[in-house]
C-alpha cells in the first residue's frame, strides 16, 4: 500500500518573516502500479510482475496520485520508476506564492525606440516597442526543487516628462507597424523606463503546472533620450 501525506502550507524560507504559504492543501500518494492498487488502498500484490517488468532492474513502477483541498477525487498523475515499491516517499507539495515569484530573477524587457540614436524630435511621435517571451527559472521552496514558468502579460512605460503609457498588454511593434508612440512637447533630456509585469505557474516533481496567485514586476534601467527642437527647411 502506498504512503500518503498532506501538505497544509508551510513557512517562508526567510526565517525573519515567518510568513505562511497560503493555498489549498495538496495531498499526494504513491502506490505500486499494480492492477487495482489505488490511493485508498491496495487490492493486489505490491510488487506485481507488471511493476517490475516496466522498469530497469532493481526498480519498480509507481503511480503518483494527487488531490487538492476538499476534493475527494484522486487524480492519476502518471507512473515513474523508483528503487523501492513499498516505501516510496510521496512528493509533498508546498504552495508557491507571489513572494516566491518575486524573489526569482526575472529579466527586464528591453526598451526599443525609433529613432534609436538616443534622440527624439519635438512634436514628432517616438515609436516604442519591446520583445517578449516566457522564461523558466529553477528555485527551491521549503527545501523542494521547483520550476517556475513566468510570462510577461503587461508593460508600463514611464516617459520622463511626467507621463506614462500603460499598463498595456501590447508590447508594441517597430515601424511601419507601430502601435505605441509618445510625442514630447518640450525639449530637453528625458529618461524612459519600462516596467514588465509577469504572471507565473509552477511545477514540482514533474507534476502538472499550477498557477501562482499574484504577479511580479521588473523595471528596466533608464534609457536616456535627448528631445531636440527641429526647424523647418524649404526644399524643392
Amino acid at each position: 500500500m502506498g504512503v500518503t501525506r498532506t501538505n497544509r502550507g508551510g513557512w517562508d524560507q526567510n526565517p525573519g518573516s515567518r510568513k505562511a504559504h497560503q493555498g489549498p492543501p495538496v495531498q499526494v500518494s504513491k502506490t505500486p502500479a499494480c492492477g487495482r492498487n489505488g490511493p485508498e488502498g491496495s487490492f493486489g500484490s505490491d510488487t506485481c510482475r507488471a511493476s517490475i517488468a516496466n522498469c530497469p532492474p532493481g526498480q519498480f513502477l509507481v503511480t503518483t496520485w494527487t488531490r487538492t483541498g476538499d476534493d475527494i477525487r484522486w487524480v492519476n498523475q502518471g507512473n515513474s520508476c523508483t528503487t523501492d515499491a513499498t516505501t516510496a516517499e510521496p512528493v509533498v507539495l508546498p504552495t508557491v506564492t507571489e513572494a516566491d515569484l518575486r524573489r526569482v530573477p526575472l529579466p527586464a524587457s528591453p526598451v526599443n525606440l525609433q529613432p534609436d540614436g538616443g534622440e527624439a524630435l519635438l512634436n514628432v511621435p517616438l515609436i516604442l516597442h519591446t520583445t517578449t517571451g516566457t522564461v523558466t527559472r529553477d528555485t527551491t521552496v521549503l527545501g523542494y526543487p521547483v520550476t517556475i514558468r513566468a510570462t510577461p502579460t503587461s508593460w508600463t512605460w514611464t516617459l520622463g516628462d511626467g507621463s506614462t503609457l500603460g499598463p498595456t498588454e501590447d508590447p508594441g511593434n517597430p515601424y511601419p507597424h507601430q502601435s505605441l508612440t509618445h510625442t514630447y512637447t518640450a525639449a530637453g533630456d528625458r529618461e524612459i523606463t519600462l516596467t514588465t509585469t509577469y504572471t507565473g505557474e509552477y511545477t514540482i516533481a514533474g507534476l502538472p503546472y499550477r498557477a501562482i496567485d499574484g504577479t511580479a514586476s521588473v523595471s528596466s534601467a533608464p534609457t536616456p533620450v535627448h528631445v531636440l527642437t527641429g526647424s523647418a527647411v524649404l526644399t524643392r
